[in-house]
């Protein structure tokens, strides 16, 4: 863009200047035309497409090492079935030295159906830091964002790109995610004490059991029946729909998802959708990603209820992460103790960005809410 005229400027004659100091000039100029060169960025903002699935899957090996597939950043970058918002990438020619990427989201705003989308993965290849390209790559996503008519992004993020997000995306700490936890195991006693502790816990847990309860695995067939949704509180939530169930957990490749469910199949009274996390050495952990109930009391005898199932597996503990107060409520009432967790932070787009929740327990989220 050319720019503007400024007014007249009165000419002035050039100082002579000596060979020797012509001679300095030019070595100074050519070193920092050099150094200009090292710094500008020689990428480019581009949004992705299914095409640069490969160049994506190189930067994340790149970056945070292998375990990931093409199927899996396919369906979590560009198969989201409500206005897929694909990722922004950093180009340099044909390679891709970065990425700042969100999954579309649907939400329920005041009542009303919004789309927003969760900010999920930043990552910049190591021979392109310090470039400021994490907060260009997610202002360009913001931009498409607020063309597509999305109102909002929310995240967790790491401590390191915390305050890259907080002081130049705009974003506000809206609350703050706390990590639930049902002990099923007594740490820290000698094993004469520990074991009799234990058949305590154990037994007590074992008092909520359903025996009528229906646990199976979510395979890419199942079908989620969601039960009639019960008041929330807060301004904002995801919308748990069944085609959003459908994508988060039965679509996920390699995904290894549970359900448990309470009532009518058809008509189910509660649904719960969990993992079960094995590690070497310890107990296995039910880390619960849904919670869905049609009134409280349910709500609570269902959770009652995963929580005896985990202590007929032999699991150490039942773990949730969320920051809706009524919730929290609930889960104290079934013994979970809360621990802390990691903060939640939001920005808005677009001509009602002011009507953004920002304030703590405006937006209630749980844990398959998060990435």
């Amino acid at each position: 863009m050319r720019e503007p005229a400024g007014p007249a400027l009165t000419p002035f004659r050039q100082p002579e200047i000596s060979p020797a100091m012509q001679a300095m000039a030019g070595r100074r100029e050519s070193q920092m035309s050099h150094e200009a060169a090292v710094v500008s960025p020689r990428w480019t903002p581009v949004l992705a497409t299914r095409d640069d699935l490969p160049k994506i899957l190189a930067l994340y090996e790149q970056v945070w090492g292998p375990g990931r597939s093409l199927d899996y950043l396919g369906w979590k970058l560009f198969d989201a079935p409500f206005e897929p918002l694909p990722p922004m990438l950093a180009m340099d020619g044909d390679a891709c030295v970065g990425l700042y990427a969100v999954v579309a989201t649907p939400m329920i705003l005041d009542g009303q159906p919004i789309m927003g989308c969760q900010s999920v993965d930043t990552m910049t290849h190591p021979d392109y830091r310090r470039q400021n390209m994490s907060v260009t790559l997610a202002r360009a996503c913001y931009e498409v964002a607020k063309r597509r008519g999305f109102r909002l992004v929310y995240g967790m993020p790491n401590e390191n790109s915390y305050p890259m997000f907080m002081k130049h995306l705009d974003w506000v700490k809206t609350d703050d995610m706390l990590r639930w936890v049902r002990p099923l195991a007594a740490r820290r006693l000698p094993a004469f004490l520990a074991e009799p502790a234990n058949r305590i816990i154990r037994a007590h847990a074992l008092r909520g059991e359903i025996r009528s309860a229906i646990v199976s695995r979510v395979t890419a067939e199942t079908r989620f029946v969601v039960p009639r949704a019960m008041p929330v509180a807060a301004r904002c939530h995801v919308d748990k729909s069944a085609a959003w169930l459908q994508w988060r957990y039965a679509a996920e490749p390699g995904g290894a998802y549970q359900t448990y469910l309470t009532g009518d199949p058809d008509f189910p009274d509660a649904l719960i959708v969990f993992e079960e996390i094995r590690e070497t050495g310890v107990p296995p952990v039910l880390l619960v990603q849904e919670w869905l109930a049609r009134d409280t009391h349910l709500r609570l005898k269902a959770m009652k209820g995963l929580v005896a199932l985990a202590a007929r597996r032999g699991c150490g503990s039942v773990v949730l992460y969320t920051n809706d107060p009524q919730a929290g409520i609930l889960l104290r009432g079934a013994l979970f103790l809360p621990r802390p967790g990691m903060p939640i932070g939001a920005t808005g787009f677009g001509p009602d960005k002011a009507k953004t929740p920002l304030k703590p327990g405006q937006i209630v989220l749980m844990g398959g809410d998060k990435d």
